[in-house]
């Protein structure tokens, strides 16, 4: 049990890291084509991870996680569309 705890953990750490990055994706200004594609791609990965945590069969807590992460995917993935 305590392995399965730490894999959850680290998953759920992971889902936030890439949430953080897709935020500060989202706030910062890319003006070089290779930050448009970290951009996206870093947006991309926010949507989907956040989006399957959020669809999970679990708790509010957890799916309101993911719908955070995902809406600040989603965000970032705009925002770097719209500025390219």
């Amino acid at each position: 049990m305590e392995s399965l705890a730490l894999v959850v953990s680290v998953i759920v750490i992971a889902i936030a890291v890439v949430g953080v990055a897709a935020l500060v994706v989202a706030w910062k200004n890319p003006e070089r084509a290779l930050g448009r594609i970290a951009g996206s791609v870093v947006g991309v990965l926010a949507l989907v991870t956040g989006g399957w945590l959020a669809l999970l069969d679990i708790g509010t807590g957890g799916r309101v996680f993911g719908g955070v992460v995902a809406v600040a995917g989603a965000t970032a993935l705009v925002r770097s569309i719209r500025r390219g």
